[in-house]
């Protein structure tokens, strides 16, 4: 299983940490789940459902932002921030916490690459990169290379 996965939006390009999204996306699917029903857009589902898969299929496919309408966008970003938010405000995520997550299929050791605690602070990093991205703000990497985010230790350079 790759350790990156490619997050792409109107030709601009940064790789996450599989770990780190695969958590945000669980975190951010919980989140729009919890809204009342009157509140969700009709396609919350679908939504719902491309965030559950990414997470689960870590790092075998990209997320292609530009796949999703604007609305679909803007609530995906919307839930991964607050996703991002909650774990900041829990210190992080743990393995025990984890181990107790009804959608994985795999063991939260495997799930997390052997780790028993995840930062909050790269995920949080992730999140604000994933919404620059979307916005075209994103800095530029240098020459040849590409952000890489979600890292235990934050954003790096990858590449070259």
């Amino acid at each position: 299983m790759s350790r990156t996965v490619p997050v792409i939006f109107d030709g601009a390009m940064l790789w996450a940490y599989d770990v780190a999204l695969r958590v945000l996306f669980i975190e951010a699917a919980r989140v729009g789940a919890e809204a009342p029903a009157d509140l969700r857009p009709s396609w919350w589902p679908e939504l719902e459902q491309d965030l559950r898969t990414h997470a689960l299929v870590g790092g075998g496919s990209a997320v292609l932002l530009d796949d999703f309408g604007e609305d679909r966008r803007q609530m995906l970003l919307h839930c991964v921030v607050e996703a991002a938010r909650r774990i900041e405000a829990r210190g992080g995520v743990d393995r025990a916490e984890v181990s107790t997550w009804p959608e994985l299929e795999e063991s939260a050791t495997s799930f997390l690459r052997g780790a028993e605690h995840i930062n909050a602070a790269p995920l949080v990093e992730l999140a604000e990169a994933l919404v620059d991205l979307a916005a075209g703000a994103l800095p530029p990497a240098p020459a040849e290379r590409h952000w890489y985010y979600g890292t235990p230790a934050g954003r790096i350079v990858q590449g070259g």
